[in-house]
């Protein structure tokens, strides 16, 4: 198969590394460095200077290249996506799977944006997966979430079976979702346990978190069984509990004092963006029932101080 992964950062490496190597796999980034890198020495040094990438991957900056993509993987900044798109002529039986975490044009979900867009089927893949250890070919696990049962076939079957496990949904929506909502509740995990440092306290506002989360999904129409794949709880728990985790790691700074929406870390924090967001989407009575979410928000807005945030997460 011809595979693009759009994306020479950190995930989309990880991800074309996990590629079985009969496919035909070619990442396409506009940073020079990482194309003569991987091009000549099998490695992307600005992610991983220490892994040798499989001989199959080729890196392009030449957009003509994924017209004829058998696969699409987007791992590329969500807020990038649609101008990316617009770029393309992709043929009518591409899959496009969106690996990115994030909402796109006017707040809409990535892939609603992409059915708008393109008449070749959408996928997506989420999970509990950190690229620094499914590089090193460490079993990681994702859920593939898309209408067709054979789309989920086609693209399980790209990945080496010794490096990936999948579970599959047809609920592209609450898949999506959850990808957003679970970087939220990860700052705030973070924050209570920079505050505390107590597995008691940690998993008392996990639960809380899980249940408001619960409520959320809910409210729009996802399916609660959405919440038990790997994109659901498995990937919240790896978000919110792990220190490698970028979200978890911004809750961790303002529960120590280290306030700020952007402390200057030029990655990008879904989370952060994603709050204001929701919030628009539910009325007066449903937010009445997510605390959590416009604790953060208070904070966020100067409106509480970090002592009265955890004791309000804690005690509400």
């Amino acid at each position: 198969m011809n595979i693009t992964i759009a994306g020479g950062g950190a995930f989309g490496t990880s991800l074309a590394n996990a590629l079985k190597k009969d496919n035909q796999i070619t990442i396409h980034t506009r940073n020079k460095q990482v194309i003569s890198d991987i091009n000549t020495f099998r490695k992307n040094t600005s992610y991983f200077p220490n892994k040798v990438l499989s001989k199959k991957i080729k890196a392009t900056d030449d957009i003509a290249a994924i017209n004829d993509a058998d696969f699409l993987f987007l791992c590329i900044p969500s807020h990038t996506i649609i101008d990316f798109i617009h770029t393309l002529n992709l043929n009518n039986k591409c899959i496009v799977v969106n690996g990115a975490k994030g909402f796109g044009l006017n707040n809409k979900l990535i892939p609603d944006v992409l059915n708008e867009l393109l008449s070749n089927k959408i996928a997506s893949i989420k999970g509990p997966s950190f690229a620094n250890e499914l590089i090193f070919e460490i079993p990681t696990a994702f859920t593939i979430a898309t209408s067709d049962k054979d789309n989920y076939e086609n693209i399980k079957s790209l990945f080496r079976e010794e490096l990936a496990v999948f579970d599959y949904s047809t609920d592209i929506r609450g898949v999506e979702f959850l990808s957003i909502l679970k970087n939220i509740y990860a700052i705030i995990i973070g924050i209570v346990d920079a505050y505390y440092n107590s597995p008691n306290v940690r998993f008392l506002v996990f639960t809380k978190s899980l249940n408001e989360i619960r409520k959320i999904i809910e409210s729009l129409s996802v399916p609660a069984d959405s919440l038990f794949k790997y994109a659901g709880i498995g990937d919240f728990g790896l978000t919110a509990l792990n220190d490698l985790s970028r979200n978890r790691t911004l809750g961790l700074l303002i529960g120590k004092g280290f306030f700020g929406k952007n402390p200057g870390n030029p990655v990008v924090l879904e989370g952060v963006k994603a709050i204001d967001h929701f919030i628009k989407m539910f009325d007066k009575q449903q937010l009445s029932e997510l605390k959590y979410i416009l604790l953060l928000q208070d904070l966020f807005n100067n409106k509480i101080n970090v002592k009265d945030f955890v004791n309000n997460v804690i005690y509400t």
